[in-house]
């Protein structure tokens, strides 16, 4: 309580005094009001603070204004648009390089692959019987008058004639491999059995043209009396009857490999790796 000037005693009013003593505990000045949560946000929004020292009025917070967005420049979105259509080409030249060509021809129809195995089949068929004649011309011929003196060279002449018919089936049986291969690979498994089966059947043709070319005239050089034995010595045939299986056996065997040097696999038609 202070005194005021005149003997009486009274209670001053704090809100109108403008001085230091305004404030029981300011000493050298009014002391200021706390800041008001408006404040601090309008501060974190982008306003200037007040200067220190400033009080601060009581009231209602004013809100604070959004801060401004500043638009992108057109210049840097344009060069983000590029730059993405660019990358986007490279992609699409990467992937195109990558994938596999687009040139392969289309499967055939069933009724193709069976024409050609066919076609294969046909031509082994076809080919036996010159196979035969070659086989008639090259084989060596038997010496009668050394097998009627005793002699046993007979056994040696029979093994160089099924030699020959082996070695004329065999390459044969390369050549109609690869030339199947070359023509007709893409046909699938109907090439592979008309391969086999032609093989077989031109081997069997082969084998009994060579004998009509050779056999009559053996027979014609022995004598009347001969034995039985002496006639089947002489006649000109393939004793080893498994030899009929080396052309289409090596043909099969030459398009086996083929297929996988040229990188196909064996799931017909052809698919390039």
């Amino acid at each position: 309580m202070a005194e005021l000037p005149g003997g009486t005693r009274g209670t001053r009013d704090i809100s109108v005094c403008s001085g230091p003593e305004g404030h029981p505990r300011a000493e050298g000045g009014a002391e200021p009001v706390p800041a008001d949560p408006a404040a601090s946000s309008d501060r974190s929004a982008g306003v200037p603070a007040e200067p220190a020292g400033t009080v601060t009025p009581i009231g209602p917070a004013v809100p604070a204004e959004p801060a401004a967005v500043v638009p992108a420049e057109p210049a840097v979105h344009e060069m983000a648009v590029v730059s993405a259509a660019d990358l986007a080409e490279g992609e699409a030249a990467a992937w195109s390089s990558t994938s596999p060509p687009q040139s392969m021809p289309p499967p055939q129809s069933m009724r193709a692959r069976l024409l050609a195995g066919a076609v294969c089949a046909l031509a082994m068929v076809v080919v036996g019987p010159l196979l035969g004649l070659l086989w008639a011309a090259c084989a060596p011929h038997l010496d009668v008058e050394a097998v009627l003196a005793g002699a046993m060279s007979v056994f040696s002449v029979q093994s160089t004639v099924d030699a020959y018919f082996a070695m004329i089936c065999a390459v044969a049986g390369v050549i109609g491999g690869l030339v199947t291969y070359w023509r007709a690979a893409d046909a699938g498994w109907p090439v592979a059995v008309g391969l086999g089966a032609g093989g077989v059947a031109g081997s069997l043709l082969a084998g009994e043209v060579g004998r009509l070319r050779r056999s009559d005239a053996a027979l014609d050089s022995l004598p009347p009396n001969a034995t039985d034995l002496l006639r089947d010595l002489a006649d000109f045939h393939v004793r080893a009857t498994g030899l009929y299986l080396v052309l289409p056996g090596v043909a099969l065997l030459v398009l086996a490999l083929a297929l996988w040097a040229g990188g196909t696999t064996f799931g017909w038609p052809r698919r390039r790796r």
